[in-house]
């Protein structure tokens, strides 16, 4: 749970930070910026919810939601299967935001006779923030988050939660696959659910 904590809080204050001091600079763009990022994620939901077995209402609903969550944070994801693609796809842009934003600013900052002393701290924080965020992910998907399986052993009456070779055999295939081999997944696994 700590390391679901550090990880949502270092991504969504990195986020946060990157807004502020490219708002407190150029006003009024920063509703351009979050306007082409929610067009971007609308976009990717759009995509994501043609394999998604849901009702109309539903989808109507989360297509114009969830890309307003995404402005922050990649949270939700209404399809089975591995999710790494969906955080590549959501992830890069926004941290490319976040430098852009965060290099405006600094250069901004640098043409003004008397910047405030916590510009280039500031700056410094988001553009570490984001990647050690991702890194703490990584490591809670790596070491706290398995799949497993529960097995008892009848000898000691007490139940195991081991992985299976199986689990671990697709654990480890899904880092490799391509995007036409994770499109196909995530097809198969969501007409099953009809």
């Amino acid at each position: 749970m700590l390391a679901l904590v550090i990880w949502r809080t270092l991504i969504v204050g990195s986020r946060i930070l990157a807004f502020v001091f490219f708002a407190s600079f150029f006003r009024h763009w920063l509703f351009v910026v979050v306007g082409c990022h929610y067009l971007l994620m609308f976009a990717l939901v759009f995509y994501q919810l043609r394999f998604a077995n849901q009702r109309l209402m539903n989808r109507v609903v989360y297509n114009i939601v969830t890309p307003l969550v995404y402005i922050f944070d990649f949270c939700v994801n209404w399809l089975k299967g591995p999710t790494t693609y969906w955080y590549v796809m959501c992830y890069v842009p926004m941290f490319c935001e976040n430098v852009l934003m965060s290099g405006l600013v600094l250069w901004y900052a640098s043409s003004t006779p008397s910047q405030a002393w916590y510009i280039v701290p500031g700056c410094v924080c988001v553009m570490v923030m984001f990647p050690l965020g991702v890194l703490v992910q990584l490591a809670y998907y790596r070491y706290c988050h398995p799949k497993v399986t529960p097995r008892v052993n009848p000898s000691r009456k007490e139940t195991r939660v081991e992985p299976s070779e199986q689990q671990t055999r697709q654990s480890k295939r899904s880092w490799r696959w391509t995007w036409s081999e994770f499109r196909g997944e995530v097809i198969i696994a969501n007409s099953r659910r009809r």
